[in-house]
């Protein structure tokens, strides 16, 4: 064999072995970041759980406004149908006794 051969052969070898990591690099890439998306939206959730039981189960005075609406942009940007459903089940709720057992269903999503 001629270095030309030689030379070619070993092009496509390193070629083929390039596409090989590149190809794992990007599946290593792709479960990353679901992995961060999926992390996100966890602190997401936690976040809001942690202002629901600051500003409300523990708090001693009224909801204002501004903390309800606070709240809502919170459920809403988490962007989970459950969690949204069982809030507006928690908020719409008409009486003082049923808020209780509807916050249980909330605080359980």
């Amino acid at each position: 064999m001629d270095k030309k051969t030689i030379f070619i052969t070993l092009l496509c070898v390193l070629f083929v072995v390039s596409l090989a990591v590149n190809g794992f690099l990007v599946f290593v890439l792709t479960k990353n970041q679901a992995s961060l998306e999926q992390l996100e939206v966890s602190k997401k959730i936690l976040d809001f759980r942690n202002m629901f039981t600051q500003d409300v189960l523990l708090s001693n005075k009224e909801i204002d406004f501004d903390t309800r609406l606070a709240m809502e942009t919170s459920v809403r940007n988490l962007n989970n149908p459950e969690i949204f459903s069982q809030w507006q089940k928690f908020t719409n709720s008409q009486t003082k006794k049923r808020q209780p057992l509807k916050l249980k269903d909330c605080l359980a999503c």
